[in-house]
């Protein structure tokens, strides 16, 4: 290329990358549908390569596109960052911007969140929902919180937060069954199978997880295991504490998730034996950004938070 590309064009194709519609993108940059797919058409004639693959059933980053939207999102992102700092002069706050899975939001991530934005008033941080682990950052995210195995190439890691799953129920579920709670003992012999056996257990998109607690527990019966198979599915843990706490069934939940509840009595932990996954919650990041401050002191922040759950292994009776 003889020169750069406009900051127009680079807005349109971030946006068509983000939504795959120059429709939608032309909403998101408030330009006309011709306009953006113009811009687009420019940029691919002045690279040379094809971005998108354009078919009935919409667009598709090619494999050109996906690099030079990785590349160029980093770009429109620290264009962003100047202005602002260009603007506010030496009051300038440090941008933050962390995807993060919606359930490790609202169940750990935000109760704790007040005290790093009191010790940390020079850092405006901004959280934007992110559903599976990626090992591609776009657009303004700077890391990531997601449920994983750790790092991968080109992406740091941090673990924040193992998870331990027990099996809960509500309580009216284990009264409707004839099984009668007794405050501070364990249920009656031979409960926990029964339950087992004549209730849905719920099963999230930790897959695998009701066939390795049944293994921990030695609960591993043909019936047991057939069963663990074919339970209702809720992709969030969220969805299956909201089920669980309804009575549609038992559900396979980490303590960070069940606790409130359990304190509520809204639940019952129906066993003290627990499973331990394969994967956890990791902060994780584009290598490229490894030292950035706003970004180490918020990775400091969180491990200690982490280390302090840890220290408290106080956990709250199984039946209130």
């Amino acid at each position: 290329m003889r020169h750069l590309p406009s900051t127009t064009a680079l807005r349109c194709f971030d946006a068509s990358a983000r939504l795959l519609s120059f429709t939608k993108a032309a909403q998101a940059v408030n330009l006309t549908q011709s306009a953006v797919s113009h811009h687009i058409q420019v940029l691919e004639r002045e690279l040379g390569v094809e971005l998108f693959e354009r078919d009935r059933s919409g667009l598709k980053l090619t494999a050109s596109g996906q690099r030079y939207w990785e590349d160029t999102s980093t770009v429109l992102h620290q264009l962003q960052r100047a202005a602002v700092r260009a603007v506010a002069g030496d009051q300038a706050c440090i941008q933050l911007n962390i995807a993060v899975a919606s359930a490790f939001a609202n169940y750990w991530l935000m109760p704790r969140l007040g005290s790093f934005v009191d010790d940390n008033q020079d850092i405006i941080l901004s959280l934007t929902n992110r559903v599976d682990a990626q090992n591609v950052f776009v657009g303004n995210e700077d890391a990531a919180i997601e449920l994983c195995e750790g790092a991968t190439p080109g992406i740091e890691a941090r673990e924040v937060l193992s998870l331990v799953y027990k099996p809960y129920a509500a309580a009216a579920l284990i009264e409707r069954s004839g099984i009668t709670l007794t405050t501070g003992k364990a249920l009656p012999e031979g409960a926990l199978t029964h339950l087992l056996l004549n209730f849905p257990l719920i099963r999230t998109s930790m897959a695998g997880a009701w066939k390795a607690w049944l293994g921990e527990a030695g609960l591993s019966n043909e019936s047991l295991a057939e069963k663990a198979g074919r339970g209702p599915v809720y992709a969030q843990a969220s969805l299956a504490l909201t089920a669980a706490m309804s009575g549609i069934g038992i559900a396979l939940l980490p303590n960070y998730i069940a606790r409130s509840a359990t304190e509520t009595g809204q639940l019952v932990r129906l066993s003290e034996v627990g499973w331990r996954a394969n994967r956890a919650y990791f902060l994780r990041w584009p290598s490229k950004h490894s030292g950035a401050a706003a970004l180490t002191r918020f990775e400091a922040w969180i491990v200690s938070q982490a280390e302090a759950e840890q220290t408290d292994t106080s956990e709250v009776p199984a039946y209130p």
